[in-house]
This record gives structure tokens, sequence and C-alpha cells, in this order.
């Protein structure tokens, strides 16, 4: 008897949607910031970052695992044990991010924190896990009161500039005006 290849593709669709139907998980990380909204302080400030773990659908609830990969010299997980999400449920995992007091302004930190889902899988199952990560950079600014004090400097400068622009006007001038007498 010959079978026909699209007939033993169907059926190993078929045997793969079979086990992978208890396979389904809604785990979801969200965060304010990522790669196209970055996180700005300035030198020796502190911040708090909320990572937001969700289990919306799969039927099971899940425990999640995080994992600070890179950025610990700015950054550090308030807990970094294991957290349980209820079915529908949402938690959030809070980071605090400190930046040292002699960093440069315009360094960049980069931050990657990720969530994996620790199996519990019945005797004779076999348990699936997944991974989210969440990445996002630390840019260095200027804190306010620097700022404040440059555009005062500049200010100034603009100042002293057009002063200095006048009283060489009114020089010159005098002198065009006292040649011609």
């Amino acid at each position: 008897m010959k079978i026909k290849k699209g007939h033993v593709r169907i059926g190993i669709l078929m045997i793969s949607v079979i086990l992978l139907v208890n396979f389904v998980s809604a785990f979801g990380v969200g965060s304010v910031y990522h790669s196209e909204h970055p996180l700005e302080l300035p030198r020796g400030g502190t911040a708090d970052v909320k990572f937001n773990l969700q289990n919306m659908a799969g039927g099971k609830n899940i425990t999640a695992r995080p994992n600070l990969l890179s950025g610990s010299e700015v950054m550090v997980l308030e807990s970094s044990e294991d957290v349980s999400l209820p079915l529908g449920a949402s938690v959030d995992v809070i980071g605090r991010v400190t930046i040292p007091v002699d960093a440069e302004v315009g360094d960049i930190y980069p931050i990657q924190v990720t969530f994996t889902t620790v199996t519990e899988s019945d005797s004779g199952e076999f348990g699936f896990g997944s991974s989210v990560g969440r990445g996002f950079d630390v840019i260095v600014v200027y804190s306010a009161e620097e700022l404040a004090m440059m555009e005062e400097k500049s200010t100034n400068y603009g100042l002293y500039l057009t002063i200095g622009l006048i009283i060489l006007i009114v020089v010159v001038g005098w002198f065009l005006l006292r040649r011609r007498k």
C-alpha cells in the first residue's frame, strides 16, 4: 500500500495539533520603557520601573521567574523570587534603577530582563516552558538644576553680547561722526 506525501503531512499536522492543544499560553510582560522609549535619568537619579506580568488564557496558573540579564550595574529587581500568576491575573514586578553620581551625561546603560515560566507538570506530562524578555536603555541626562544653570549662563552670555554690540556701534558711530567734522 502506497501512502501519499500529502496524507502524511496532514497526519503529522493533526497529531501536532492534538499534542499541543493543552499548551495554550497567554503569558505576557508589559513595561512603559522599551527600545523606542528609553528611561532618562540624571546622575545620581533613581526611578522604579514596573514590569506587568499577565496570565490571560491557557487554563492554568503560571509561575514566572525573573532574571536580570544585563544592566545589573544600575538596576536591581525588588524580588528575584518566583512570581505566582493565577489565571486571568496580572502582577507587577518592580525594578529600581539608580544612576551612579560619577556617570557622564550621554552614557547609556542597556537593561535586559527575562521572565521564564516554571513548568510544574503532573506526573507523566511533558511541560513546556516559555520565556518573555523586555529590554530598554537608560540614558544619563542633565538634571533640572544643571539645565537651569546652563540656560542662565547662555542668557547672561546673550545679554553681554548684546550690550557689547551696542557699545561697539556707539563707539564706531562716534568715531565716524568725529571724522566728518
